[in-house]
């Protein structure tokens, strides 16, 4: 017997393209699981699951971290709201399994599951748990972490370090051997872009001029840096693929030496398991400053390289791609260590504890 499960959260490419992983281990692997997303139905969410084949459902939600009293009175009044509103669709989906995510929405979905009896589990991208996630697994059955350094937050009996789930597409070709010739630079600002990192790889450019022959970049950029980034690398004549967003990124991590990136749980997870090197700029506002503390776990390890946002110029960046780009031993090494903090297998390890859970085989 298979049944429907409900994954909850998304938004940002962190919290969904997880969940996107879970469905699709779900669906590969027996036929009959019909898989329902509850978020809010803003950011990528609502253009990114349709052309997946996937079903979206909405409730109201905002966050109640770093407001206002007055704001978090209006939060609470929501999220009570969201609450209502998810054991209504949850009574009318009758799923067997809940995940939640994290984000506004996961939250009031897990609560609901468990005022209904119905089995929940909770899975967590970052280094350092978000609010949500904390709140929501005293009222989870499992909780699924990406890095055994978020163990402390939870209580250990429930916490099964299982890796970050990947989307089945990401890993194509994982393991061939690069393509192209020369020295490829992947520029990467999360799923929106970076307009400090765009800024900072243009100014950097000009120090770059002396590899210029040997060096290929792709930029995703986010739609609103696009045009301007652009032009700027066809006015001094770089060779470079310039995009808004990639949806296929396989291609992308099998070329790339070198990724000048964020430190969004998604991002380093990719990078990990494709074994490549990186420089992250974390981003300076992100909730609990967690992609800071992703961050210094991959520079631990030796997997990568970080400029605090602050520090970012083109001058900086320059000085560092040209470093690596001189020093294989350096950027082998830290391929090395990126690889060793890679778990390709975690969508897989995730759906047979959810097994477990269900009293499937």
């Amino acid at each position: 017997m298979t049944g429907k499960v409900v994954i909850a959260g998304g938004g940002t490419g962190g919290h969904l393209f997880p969940g996107i992983a879970l469905a699709e281990e779900f669906t590969r692997r027996r036929e009959g699981w019909e898989i329902i997303f509850i978020g809010t139905g803003r950011g990528l969410e609502k253009r990114i699951l349709p052309q997946r084949g996937f079903e979206l459902m909405t409730i109201p939600a905002g966050p109640l971290k770093g407001r206002s009293w007055w704001g978090k009175a209006a939060a609470l009044s929501t999220l009570l709201l969201g609450i209502w509103w998810s054991v209504a669709l949850l009574r009318r989906i009758s799923p067997r399994l809940v995940i939640g995510l994290g984000g506004y929405s996961a939250g009031a979905v897990i609560f609901a599951a468990y005022l209904l009896g119905i089995k929940r589990v909770i899975q967590e991208q970052n280094v350092h748990p978000g609010f949500t996630n904390r709140m929501a697994s005293r009222f989870s059955q499992r909780v699924f972490l990406s890095w055994t350094e978020g163990a402390r937050f939870f209580p250990s009996a429930k916490v099964r370090v299982t890796g970050n789930p990947l989307r089945r597409g990401v890993l194509e070709g994982r393991g061939k051997k690069r393509q192209g010739k020369g020295f490829t630079l992947l520029i990467l600002g999360g799923s929106q872009g970076a307009t400090a990192i765009n800024r900072a790889m243009i100014e950097a450019l000009p120090a770059l001029e002396e590899i210029k022959k040997d060096l290929s970049i792709i930029h995703q950029t986010g739609e609103g840096d696009y045009g301007w980034v652009k032009g700027e690398y066809e006015k001094t004549a770089f060779q470079a693929s310039v995009h808004p967003f990639i949806d296929e990124m396989a291609p992308c991590y099998r070329e790339a030496h070198l990724a000048i990136c964020r430190a969004g749980a998604a991002t380093i997870t990719e990078l990990c398991a494709w074994g490549r090197a990186s420089i992250m700029i974390p981003y300076p506002y992100a909730a609990d400053d967690h992609q800071r503390k992703n961050a210094q776990v991959m520079v631990r390890q030796g997997a990568g390289r970080m400029i605090p946002d602050a520090e970012l110029s083109g001058r900086r960046l320059s000085r560092e791609i040209l470093l690596l780009y001189r020093d294989c031993a350096a950027l082998q090494e830290m391929e090395k260590g990126a690889a060793a903090l890679g778990l390709p297998d975690a969508a897989a390890r995730i759906v047979d504890e959810c097994y477990r859970l269900l009293g499937m085989k």
